[in-house]
């Protein structure tokens, strides 16, 4: 058995949000997994970090936040509501922030939940982060709502691409601190959506949770990956191609293996940039591998390749 902590930030019980932590906590019970809720809003969760966050004091005269943090940690010094949450985290195998996302970030009370809970010393520091951090080993996945359709958050709407909007959570928050990051599971222009619409997404949020432990997690460089100026030490590629092929049934089926594939290689941190032209004839992507042959390897793998003609040209760090 398994503990899974999920860290709920809605006010309205009777939000789709709510509805997916409840399809949560009886999903993973039924999976035989022990499921601890935060629920934040009902808490009366204080989202300001201050000096409230402590019954220690380093320095009277001056406010220094990870100096406090550092001694707290080693006087056992946080208060009751900060020690509780950070004792959940440790006990817990797996991390799910469900929220909504507002103005392209998190809910001010999980923000202040996350500067105040994620402490120097005790969560991270000293040689704690990344795949040395605090708990290595965990997984940690972010389940959010949005108002607007996944169209709008593919790197070429009107917003930015979802990757870079969750890149501050999914790098700076899980993987800093040494969880393993999942794929995000997204539940898109929840507003609008139908009865129909809503009871799909909560079927796959569902199929999600029941292989929260086995989906294979995303990939970002670590420190041992990196030299002494942690400057990642693996080369990286750009890859110019052109369109040769027909246009036809049988490139069209080829289609989602391609970009499932090239999803893959996101994932696993191979895959960095992709831009494609809008007559889609052409395009580029930035890649990150040992050499120009694991390059060239990479892409005869892709169900495209005969009809692409590509040019591989390494990369220099400025």
């Amino acid at each position: 058995m398994a503990t899974v902590f999920i860290v709920h930030a809605h006010h309205e019980p009777a939000s789709f949000n709510a509805a997916m932590t409840q399809r949560a906590r009886r999903v993973l019970a039924g999976d035989g997994h022990e499921v601890i809720v935060s629920d934040l809003y009902a808490m009366g969760f204080d989202p300001v970090s201050d000096r409230r966050n402590f019954t220690t004091v380093k320095d009277p005269a001056f406010l220094k936040q990870q100096r406090e943090e550092a001694h707290a940690s080693e006087h056992d010094g946080f208060s009751s509501d900060i020690a509780a949450e950070m004792a959940k985290l440790e006990r817990c195998d797996a991390l799910i922030f469900q929220f909504p996302m507002w103005w392209f970030g998190v809910p001010a009370i999980l923000k202040g939940w996350i500067d105040r809970v994620m402490a120097a010393g005790r969560v991270y520091g000293n040689g704690k982060w990344y795949e040395r951090g605090a708990f290595k080993g965990k997984r940690a996945m972010v389940a959010m709502t949005t108002g607007g359709p996944a169209s709008m958050f593919d790197g070429w709407g009107l917003n930015p691409s979802l990757e870079s909007i969750l890149r501050p959570i999914q790098h700076g928050v899980f993987w800093f601190t040494g969880f393993q990051p999942l794929p995000p599971f997204i539940a898109w222009q929840v507003s609008r959506a139908t009865a129909e619409d809503r009871a799909r997404m909560l079927a796959e949020y569902e199929a999600r949770l029941h292989s929260l432990f086995t989906t294979p997690p995303l990939r970002y460089p670590g420190v041992d990956d990196c030299d002494d100026r942690y400057q990642d030490r693996a080369p990286r590629f750009m890859v110019a191609w052109t369109w040769n092929g027909p246009d036809t049934p049988e490139i069209d089926a080829l289609i989602p293996r391609e970009r499932a594939m090239l999803e893959e290689w996101r994932r696993d941190g191979v895959l960095l940039e992709r831009w494609i032209a809008a007559d889609q004839c052409s395009g580029w992507l930035i890649v990150r591998a040992a050499d120009r042959p694991a390059v060239g390897a990479l892409l005869d793998a892709l169900p495209l390749r005969r009809w692409l003609a590509c040019t591989i040209t390494p990369l220099a760090n400025a």
